[in-house]
């Protein structure tokens, strides 16, 4: 089945509640999202706030700016449970693919598991994962780098851990391709069940499985398979 398209960004010319800040940041999140760096105007992002472009220049100073401090906001918490996921992770007892598996889990479950808004096509979550990555502007990869680098070099090294003497340039793209797996789940083009068709969330927890273990078996598929050409039958996760 086709994704149905999704809702367009509706600029609001009455003043709406909450902060100007917050404000600010939610409507540069939900244009970019919609319209990517170039198309997103301070314009169209103070009237969908409800404020002026002077005011956001106050707050903020420029465009790449707010939408660095927006980014910055959102990841924060997911960043965090990340983290303490991978932590879990390390200090357990598991080993080899099991444990792959389980660092994978770590990095993708926070993102999936308690986003109710993903089913909600009008939601800017749902282009917004997609749009970091393939967004052209230097001035995107760069924020999306400092918002997520850190943390996604954390789990790089734990990955490095568990799989024995790999090769860096295979492993490098079995994580782009295993990154891309994640970010096609949640940009608008994989179909999530909804709480009246899964009310118990049993298939939501199916699809999460799914994408965990389709995206270790294809890094460590292609890791094995990479390695094994070369002649470094070694670099596995037993």
């Amino acid at each position: 089945m086709p994704p149905r398209p999704s809702a367009a960004v509706t600029l609001e010319t009455a003043q709406p509640p909450g902060d100007t800040k917050a404000r600010l940041l939610d409507a540069v999140v939900q244009i970019f999202a919609e319209r990517g760096f170039h198309a997103t105007s301070m314009r169209a992002v103070t009237q969908l706030a409800g404020t002026s472009v002077s005011s956001a220049n106050y707050h903020f100073g420029s465009k790449e700016e707010l939408l660095r401090a927006a980014l910055i906001l959102r990841a924060a918490p997911l960043n965090d449970l990340r983290l303490k996921a991978l932590a879990l992770v390390e200090a357990g007892p598991s080993e080899g693919k099991v444990r792959v598996r389980a660092i994978l889990e770590a990095f993708v479950r926070p993102l999936l598991e308690a986003r109710p808004e993903l089913k909600d096509e009008g939601f800017p979550g749902r282009k917004l994962a997609a749009r970091l990555y393939v967004d052209p502007p230097d001035v995107v990869k760069a924020i999306q780098q400092e918002v997520f680098g850190p943390v996604t070099v954390r789990f790089r090294e734990a990955l490095e851990n568990a799989i024995v003497d790999v090769d860096p340039e295979n492993f490098d793209l079995g994580l782009q391709l295993s990154l891309g797996v994640v970010v096609h789940s949640i940009s608008g083009r994989f179909i999530w069940p909804d709480e009246e068709e899964d009310p118990s969330g049993s298939k939501r927890e199916q699809a999460i499985e799914s994408i965990v273990a389709f995206a270790a078996s294809g890094l460590l598929a292609l890791v094995e398979e990479k390695n094994s050409e070369t002649g470094n039958p070694g670099a596995s996760a037993q």
